[in-house]
């Protein structure tokens, strides 16, 4: 491969990157995580990812060649792969977005909790224990304002009389988000890319992935259009249960001879966001508070 063609691939692949990091990065945000967290993951799933890719055409994984790779040293290499897959109980405080810092000292801090153990009822600013306090503490530098316009944002704040600030979550994650919901993204979102990736990798036997662009449609007929999207996947997805259900039955003691594959099929619709108007007015009204003499 001449070098003119490599500089155009990692081009190309900076673009991409970028492109898949925009909405990756959004549903990192709204479940309350951080980028410090993320690239943790990342780290991890990239010497995960390398190791696989190894023992595809060897018996054993070669930790300096996942080095060569990733960049990544040896040492990390050897502790990611000894421990078991997963980030969850290794989350530290350093990690963690400033905004559930602050929320986690709040509801385990004694300071800043209550008789009965649960977060207190905090002035904003004033002399004793207040929503400042706690901000300068945990905050590492943020305006105070700016964390509290993002905890009333997510739903995690909310005042109350006399210009108190209650907590109402123990973590700031954006509405509507739920375990259920975050596990069903990672499965569908994991199984679109890795077919991608295999059709980029296996060009010869390409996993078959076909869609509709660039259509225009106007949005006072997006409900109905998809109305009938819904509808008509939900008949062609059935069909297709069917078909891999009287497959499975027929065939079953030959797979279980020579090994099986798991098949899934997914129908989703994008639809194109409007662009972003940094100039446009946040909506709502702004709390304001005074400081006492």
């Amino acid at each position: 491969m001449d070098k003119s063609k490599s500089a155009d691939i990692r081009k190309a692949a900076k673009r991409a990157l970028a492109q898949l990091l925009e909405p990756l990065a959004g549903f990192v945000l709204d479940s309350g995580l951080s980028t410090n967290e993320l690239h943790a993951i990342f780290r991890e799933a990239a010497v995960r990812s390398a190791a696989a890719k190894q023992l595809e055409h060897s018996e054993r994984v070669n930790i300096s060649g996942i080095a060569a790779v990733t960049g990544i040293p040896r040492a990390d290499i050897s502790r990611i792969l000894k421990a078991s897959s997963g980030t969850d109980e290794r989350d530290g405080d350093s990690q963690q977005q400033s905004t559930n810092r602050i929320l986690a000292a709040w509801h385990e801090n004694p300071k800043f909790t209550g008789p009965d153990g649960q977060p207190a009822e905090l002035h904003m600013y004033g002399r004793g224990v207040t929503f400042e306090t706690l901000a300068r503490k945990y905050g590492r530098g943020i305006p105070t304002r700016a964390v509290l316009d993002e905890l009333i944002r997510s739903g995690a704040v909310e005042i109350v009389d006399a210009q108190k600030i209650r907590a109402k979550a123990t973590i700031a994650v954006e509405r509507g988000m739920s375990a259920r919901v975050v596990k069903a993204f990672g499965e569908r979102a994991s199984e679109l890319l890795s077919t991608m990736l295999l059709n980029m990798r296996q060009p010869e036997t390409p996993r078959f992935i076909a869609n509709v662009s660039d259509a225009a449609i106007a949005t006072a007929s997006l409900p109905l259009f998809q109305k009938e999207l819904s509808t008509r996947a939900a008949d062609f997805l059935a069909d297709v249960e069917d078909g891999l259900k009287r497959k499975s039955t027929t065939k079953s003691s030959k797979l279980r001879s020579k090994g099986s594959a798991r098949v899934s099929v997914t129908i989703f619709c994008h639809e194109s966001a409007g662009a972003v108007d940094a100039n446009t007015p946040a909506t709502g009204k702004r709390r304001y508070f005074r400081r006492e003499k």
